[in-house]
């Protein structure tokens, strides 16, 4: 089954992309900086996040860093150089800590599986976008903080989502001493998935992860996806209407039809032999 897609991948500044099939690698660049969420990648995750969102020939987008590093945080050195806005005019440090929070926002949400493979340092917002993805794989060289309050500012915009990824109790104890820790210790508390002794044993698991993924519905995962974040946050009785909602939506499409007729007659749905 051949199924090509249509989307036009932006032109990046700071994010390389490689498509390899129905997974895009998604390598933040960006040495100067040591990958900061400079204004350049905050652009570039954005274009890439809205170009793939309704793009269901992509399973996965795979975020990662280059040679040893995953992502420094936010670009402090840029909010400092902000002058002090005028009395009538908006913060334009206010304006850039929301387009942050945005952004992990759409990555959380984004429909497809994501997947973070930190080998290297992953601090502050780094950690939060670690927290967004669905799988994280680390590796003996991940090191990870919630670092703000060790400079004087608050984890405002990825509280949420530290929260949602390892709990209240260690996400108080992480922000509140800006304890450094590595990637055995993200695996303890539930921020890693697969810690992996090597970079080139996580590079192994990313690639059976991607092959799990490819044997899932693309449809059904976004569906499942937008279900499972809705879950905490809504009332029981309107979870049985909207979980009926969904499960129908899914039965009724030719996708839920070619899962379920796979499966009587035995054989491999058409959707997981597209790599």
């Amino acid at each position: 089954m051949t199924i090509r897609s249509t989307t036009m991948l932006p032109t990046t500044r700071v994010l390389v992309l490689e498509r390899q099939g129905a997974q895009l690698f998604m390598t933040m660049n960006d040495p100067a900086t040591r990958n900061a969420l400079s204004a350049a990648m905050l652009a570039d995750l954005e274009a890439v996040l809205a170009a793939t969102r309704d793009d269901r020939t992509l399973r996965a987008l795979i975020l990662q860093g280059r040679d040893g590093m995953f992502c420094a945080g936010g670009n402090l050195k840029g909010a400092l150089g902000e002058a002090a806005p005028a009395a009538d005019a908006g913060d334009p440090v206010h304006e850039e800590n929301q387009r942050g929070g945005r952004l992990f926002h759409d990555l959380n949400r984004h429909p497809m599986a994501v997947i973070a493979l930190v080998d290297g340092p992953a601090m502050g917002g780094g950690l939060g976008l670690a927290c967004c993805a669905d799988i994280v794989v680390t590796t003996p060289r991940a090191r990870f903080a919630l670092s703000e309050t060790s400079l004087g500012l608050t984890p405002a915009q990825i509280a949420p989502f530290v929260i949602n990824r390892i709990g209240l109790a260690a996400a108080r104890r992480l922000a509140l001493t800006g304890a450094r820790f590595d990637g055995a210790v993200a695996a303890a508390i539930g921020l890693s998935d697969h810690h992996c002794e090597s970079p080139e044993r996580a590079a192994d698991t990313v690639q059976r992860l991607l092959a799990d993924v490819g044997r899932c519905g693309p449809h059904a995962n976004a569906i499942t996806k937008a279900l499972l974040l809705e879950v905490a946050a809504i009332d029981r009785d309107d979870l049985i209407r909207r979980a009926a909602d969904a499960f129908t939506a899914c039965l009724r499409s030719d996708e839920g039809r070619e899962g379920i007729a796979a499966f009587i007659e035995k054989r491999r749905p058409l959707w997981a032999d597209v790599v």
